[in-house]
């Protein structure tokens, strides 16, 4: 895959595996554009990166993600679509949690991509592209301690299926990145036992799976969840969930 003259959006590129994702896509000689709700943050990004285009965009706001699609295709259209945002919260049901913070996962984790995907799409069919949907090794095997993610992200898994199996056949290919667990703020609250793969590690992975053709890229531990998901599924899960909530939760 060629990705020389590409031009490229990475909701969440502000920082994390957004940012790492959106470098090595621009050093491969694409045009990257990261998006973020955050100004300050996107342009301190892009400052501390020459080369990566900042623009606000909330993957919750209907207005702003067509204005997105609008000025893209003003500029020549887009040639690969990064479905990254994602918010995550630790919580025990039996102690209760803001409804609002657990819609508000939903809202970005699960709404955010859909949205994007529903203003590019029709864009993209008019061109060889690339969607992009990042989730998580937890779409097989979910940790109990972040119910709403990792239910998100099992949406995200059967959902980017379907939309690959509907495209097959289009202008457009549908890949799915499950990073595993990444040296980010997001895996601030996790136990610090649980191994983190640095996120330039995650993203060169990522370049390498996404030039040889895969549909499905999961670096790291990732891997092995499919599999043990699959083979046995309750040793992985109460392997998985051994410890307990994260501190303070």
């Amino acid at each position: 895959m060629d990705l020389a003259g590409s031009r490229v959006v990475v909701t969440g590129g502000s920082s994390g595996i957004g940012l790492a994702l959106a470098r090595v896509l621009a050093e491969a000689g694409g045009s990257a554009v990261i998006t973020g709700r955050s100004e300050a943050r996107l342009q301190e990004a892009a400052a501390l990166h020459p080369g990566l285009i900042p623009v606000v965009c909330d993957v919750t706001r209907d207005d702003q993600v067509a204005a997105l699609r609008e000025q893209m295709d003003r500029e020549g259209g887009t040639d690969i679509l990064v479905n990254n945002a994602g918010v995550m919260h630790f919580f025990d049901v039996t102690k209760g949690f803001p409804l609002e913070s657990q819609l508000q996962e939903i809202e970005i984790d699960v709404a955010g991509p859909v949205r994007l995907v529903h203003h590019f799409l029709p864009g993209m069919l008019k061109r060889a592209s690339t969607i992009v949907n990042v989730s998580s090794g937890l779409a097989w095997v979910p940790f109990t301690a972040a119910p709403v993610y990792s239910g998100s992200k099992a949406f995200v898994h059967a959902w980017t299926r379907s939309l690959r199996a509907q495209l097959a056949g289009t202008s457009v290919r549908v890949v799915e990145l499950l990073p595993p667990v990444v040296d980010t703020p997001l895996a601030d609250g996790l136990n610090p036992s649980f191994p983190r793969m640095p996120p330039r590690t995650l993203a060169t992975a990522f370049l390498r799976g996404l030039e040889r053709g895969a549909d499905e890229i999961a670096p790291g531990q990732s891997g092995p969840l499919r599999w043990m998901a699959r083979l046995a599924p309750g040793f992985i899960f109460r392997r998985l969930n051994a410890s307990p909530l994260p501190a303070g939760q």
